[in-house]
């Protein structure tokens, strides 16, 4: 049986809304990938890394200012943020087995939002992170939407496709160098004096 879609129950919460965030948290997902690829590097680095990353990144679009729907109500590693009013969590997770308390529990600032709403109504909201069962299928993220009995009412799945970023470049302007001027060198300078000065700067 197919589940509502979000914005069926809370219109503020919209397909490309919920795309935004989903963009953030991927985007530092597989930024972690690529940076921690070490033989050294382990799972448990990565989903730290990776978790710390994404609760930054939501940070730092909040900061920005960009997104009038984005709001902060708890900064903490126990990140609770908001969409136009509504109280969301993120986790890295099994959507279908979840097993991190970002999933499973109410937290605090989520509560006052689900008391208010109706008992079977989607009111607790989280954003998962699914890596498959062996965490090397293509990620996506999916919002599922919690009522009051800890039962999922809603579900939305994002897209899974990788988008590259390219860093804009900015061009260095071109700098005319004139021809350099032949002086001659000065009588009894010694040529040993002059190498040691190109390495004086490397001395310690």
């Amino acid at each position: 049986m197919s589940l509502p879609t979000p914005w069926s129950i809370h219109s503020e919460l919209s397909a490309p809304v919920l795309q935004n965030v989903a963009n953030w948290l991927l985007e530092e997902y597989y930024s972690t990938l690529d940076d921690l690829n070490r033989s050294t590097d382990s799972g448990y680095g990565r989903g730290c890394t990776a978790f710390d990353r994404q609760k930054n990144r939501i940070l730092q679009e909040w900061g920005i200012g960009n997104w009038p729907w984005l709001g902060i109500v708890n900064p903490n590693n126990d990140m609770v943020f908001s969409i136009s009013g509504i109280p969301c969590r993120f986790s890295n997770d099994d959507p279908m087995n979840p097993k991190k308390r970002a999933v499973t529990e109410c937290h605090e600032y989520q509560s006052a939002f689900q008391e208010f709403s109706p008992p079977s109504q989607a009111s607790r909201f989280c954003f998962v992170i699914d890596r498959g069962l062996s965490g090397a299928e293509e990620p996506h993220v999916e919002l599922l939407g919690f009522d009051q009995f800890g039962t999922v009412a809603c579900r939305w799945i994002s897209d899974t496709a990788r988008v590259l970023y390219a860093e804009s470049v900015q061009e260095t302007p071109v700098v005319q160098v004139s021809k350099p001027t032949v002086v001659p060198r000065k009588p009894g300078r010694d040529e040993a004096a002059d190498d040691a000065s190109e390495f004086s700067d490397l001395e310690p």
